[in-house]
């Protein structure tokens, strides 16, 4: 049984895929032992070629999962935990690429964290800055303000965290409530006691989902930087239609699930509300100045 697996989604990424691929294969910890990590694609009924190709160029260092159709990332992330039975599962975008001593980093930092069910690497853009890939659970206020302009106003912007902590530097480990799944790590327990993602969320929130559900069991999320991997993004969105309607979509199916339809409701009432409060103000700004030029 290998240490870890490490599961790829794949979806007409043939031209990028191999970036993943050949970053973990390229890792001292899986030269030095190929058992040390199993490498799974799970191809969602790509038309591009990629499961042929992937066959032909990495034979048998890899297994494929194949869908019949895409099924969303967080089914084929499912159809892969059901495939494998190692201790960890390290998921990563095919358009992301693991540094040197990313498994082995990980996995030491869960073995030495047994209540860490979840853990996510220290992820790169491509032009060496630091992503913002650690986040907060949601709040109403922190909802409104990143649902609206007031939560980029600098004053406000560190009560709008979401899925990304804005006001620190990433430099240390930290315990927090959810990482980003480019380039994370499930413990199989968790998975086993939790259940996997749940497939309502076809792209994205999937795995804040699953951050909710594990911190509502006990288990903790980190952020472990000495794990690190490059990410250039959009990998699973790259092709697909409306990417921010899908988002939205998705976090509108969280709130709903986690916090209830009073909530969400409360949330889009405030949200249409402002409208009236700026028509206010540009009618009071007409009054005011209409005042003045009469003078």
């Amino acid at each position: 049984m290998a240490v870890i697996d490490v599961v790829v989604v794949c979806w007409n990424d043939k031209d990028k895929i191999t970036i993943a691929l050949d970053s973990v294969f390229a890792l001292a910890e899986v030269r030095a032992d190929p058992q040390f990590a199993r490498v799974v694609v799970s191809d969602n009924g790509s038309s591009d070629g990629s499961v042929e190709f992937l066959r032909q160029r990495y034979g048998d260092r890899l297994a494929i999962v194949e869908n019949a159709a895409n099924l969303g990332f967080a089914a084929a992330c499912n159809r892969a935990f059901a495939a494998t039975d190692s201790p960890f599962v390290y998921l990563l975008n095919p358009d992301a690429e693991v540094r040197q001593g990313a498994l082995v980093e990980i996995v030491a930092f869960l073995e030495a964290h047994p209540r860490c069910g979840i853990a996510g690497s220290r992820i790169y853009n491509l032009d060496g800055s630091v992503q913002e890939s650690c986040g907060e659970f949601d709040s109403w206020s922190g909802a409104f303000l990143r649902s609206s302009a007031w939560g980029e106003w600098p004053v406000l912007r560190r009560f709008a965290n979401g899925a990304k902590l804005r006001a620190w530097d990433y430099e240390s480990e930290r315990r927090v409530d959810l990482v980003i799944g480019a380039a994370m790590v499930i413990r199989r327990k968790l998975l086993a006691e939790i259940g996997p993602f749940d497939e309502r969320f076809f792209l994205y929130h999937e795995e804040v989902d699953f951050a909710k559900r594990a911190a509502a069991a006990g288990w903790e999320t980190w952020y472990v930087p000495s794990s690190a991997a490059v990410h250039e993004g959009m990998g699973s969105a790259r092709g697909l239609y409306n990417v921010e309607r899908r988002k939205q979509r998705s976090r509108r199916a969280y709130w709903l699930k986690h916090h209830g339809r009073v909530w969400y409701g409360s949330l889009v009432a405030a949200l249409v509300a402002r409208y009236f409060l700026y028509a206010a103000v540009v009618v009071a700004a007409g009054f005011a100045l209409r005042r003045v030029l009469q003078r």
